[in-house]
């Protein structure tokens, strides 16, 4: 057999020496790459999953006898389940998502202004399902792949995983259906729908990832906490979503009815973009960027205080806002705005903690959307504390322009850069094909960006020249959906690779003494 070395590539040691595959496997491959393995270095594989690559080099080449039971590769669902969350994902994005998010911006520029009740129920039916379709599909497909490998264990009852999927599509479409259709008496029933599977989508969620970490004899990781506190805050906002839904609903008049979105609205972005979006992206990027780009470790471990300037923000936050809204008491602008200044804090600290701006050992196509992602992050970041400040400049009690400006630079810039960047890394390794090989990705990422910077620009202008700002902020709405098809059909291609790209299922003898 020939000696298996550090820069030989997984796909390459599996044919060389099929009884490594066994080996991968027990230290967490589980289905990667297909029956032959990812195109990836052992050397990469070894720091990803944290394994001591020369002990895993001696495990590798150790002499095996042919006799003894056979390991058998065999794919299942857990291997391949990501794929459907991920394509279900680009579908919504492309439909229902951005592109209709794109449709009410033109409907907003050529109405020329932000504030139109009218287009209220598109824009939050096109809210829901960015959130829960587009951000939601997509944590939840990597959250299944790769949290147990992660933890170096198996995905606890698939089947259950697989359930979650089909009851967030359909409760995404029903409340769609609900925001659409209301104040219709039938609207009820479809909210009343949508509320119950979504919970219980989310339910199945966290169960499923809760008993996969306790069935994982891996001691528990630092960005785990993180990973839980999400779990919370993405259940926290499902009922929080229906009860803006049904507040509308149930409005006697339309200033009740805006008073009510008022109240409501402001903690429930808040929670789904800071809870729920920033605190599962904070994990994964401390358990996964550094080691996957071989970024520089930070001096200090910011983990901690991090986990907690994050979530202590959010809940002074909420508070502060709804006790500002409810009293018109201008000392509890005080601390809600000690909340906005906590946030460029953690987003440079979480910057730091990873390592975003130091040159990465391994480089790949797909760094350049995360470390754009980092950009566009502090660049929210440093606008939100300015956000009562530049109410007062334009003389505005809610600056909406501000404030949407804020939040298409988290969503699209932050959080949309950091889906686009960690799948175009992913899902090649999950194919078996070298990223390497493929398109670069430029056109897309000079897309959404331009997309974004106008939109986040623009949005801003229109307090300062209108006319100018409105006839040019329609536009940028449907440079970003470019952007996104363009990556969408990529990537979709590459799912399907993995399916074109396998050759019959290996079976290995293995002694049983080299099991465990």
């Amino acid at each position: 057999m020939n000696k298996i070395t550090a820069e030989m590539s997984v796909a390459e040691a599996v044919r060389v020496a099929p009884t490594s595959r066994e080996v991968f496997d027990r230290h967490g491959l589980k289905g990667c790459g297909g029956e032959r393995g990812p195109s990836e270095p052992i050397s990469f594989f070894a720091a990803v999953h944290q394994i001591d690559v020369d002990e895993l080099l001696l495990e590798l080449n150790q002499e095996t006898p042919v006799a003894g039971e056979p390991y058998v590769y065999k794919e299942g669902l857990a291997d391949v389940i990501y794929r459907r969350f991920f394509k279900a994902a680009i579908v919504t994005v492309l439909s229902v998502g951005c592109m209709w998010g794109a449709v009410n911006l033109l409907q907003i520029a050529m109405g020329g202004s932000f504030l139109q009740l009218k287009l209220l129920p598109a824009i939050h039916a096109h809210a829901q399902a960015m959130i829960s379709g587009w951000v939601g599909l997509f944590v939840m497909g990597f959250a299944y792949q790769s949290f147990p490998r992660f933890k170096n264990t198996t995905l606890w009852r698939p089947e259950l995983a697989n359930l979650s999927f089909y009851l967030l599509i359909v409760g995404v479409v029903s409340r769609i259906i609900a925001e659409l259709i209301a104040p219709a008496p039938i609207s009820m029933f479809f909210g009343v729908i949508g509320f119950g599977l979504e919970m219980s989508a989310g339910a199945v969620f966290a169960t499923v990832l809760l008993k996969t970490a306790r069935q994982s004899i891996e001691p528990r990781a630092k960005y785990e906490m993180f990973i839980l506190s999400s779990l919370f805050w993405f259940l926290v906002q499902i009922p929080l979503s229906y009860l803006l839904f049904f507040a509308k609903l149930f409005a006697v008049d339309e200033q009740q009815q805006v008073m009510r979105i008022a109240l409501i609205d402001g903690p429930l972005r808040e929670i789904q973009l800071l809870g729920f979006a920033a605190l599962i992206i904070a994990g994964v990027s401390q358990r996964f960027v550094p080691l996957v780009y071989g970024l520089k470790p930070p001096r200090h471990d910011h983990f901690k205080s991090i986990f907690w300037l994050i979530n202590g923000s959010l809940i002074l936050n909420i508070a502060s806002y709804v006790l500002l809204l409810l009293t018109f008491n201008p000392m509890f602008g005080i601390p809600l705005e000690i909340a906005y200044l906590a946030m460029p804090v953690w987003a440079i600290l979480l910057a730091k903690q990873i390592g975003i701006f130091s040159r990465p050992e391994r480089r790949d196509r797909s760094f350049k959307f995360i470390r754009a992602a980092y950009v566009w992050l502090l660049v929210a970041a440093f606008m939100l504390p300015l956000f009562p400040l530049y109410g007062a400049l334009t003389h505005q009690l809610f600056a909406h322009s501000w404030m949407g400006s804020y939040r298409h630079a988290f969503t699209v810039g932050f959080i949309s850069m950091m889906i686009l960047g960690v799948s175009s890394r992913v899902v090649p390794i999950l194919a078996g094909i070298d990223g390497a090989r493929l398109t670069s990705l430029w056109g897309p990422f000079i897309l959404i960006n331009l997309g974004n910077a106008g939109r986040v620009l623009l949005q801003v202008l229109t307090d300062w020249s209108p006319k100018i700002a409105y006839s040019l902020v329609g536009f940028t709405g449907f440079i970003e959906v470019t952007a996104l098809a363009w990556w969408g059909i990529h990537l979709w291609r590459v799912m399907n690779l993995a399916k074109t790209h396998r050759p019959q299922a290996i079976t290995i003898n293995v002694p049983v003494a080299g099991l465990r």
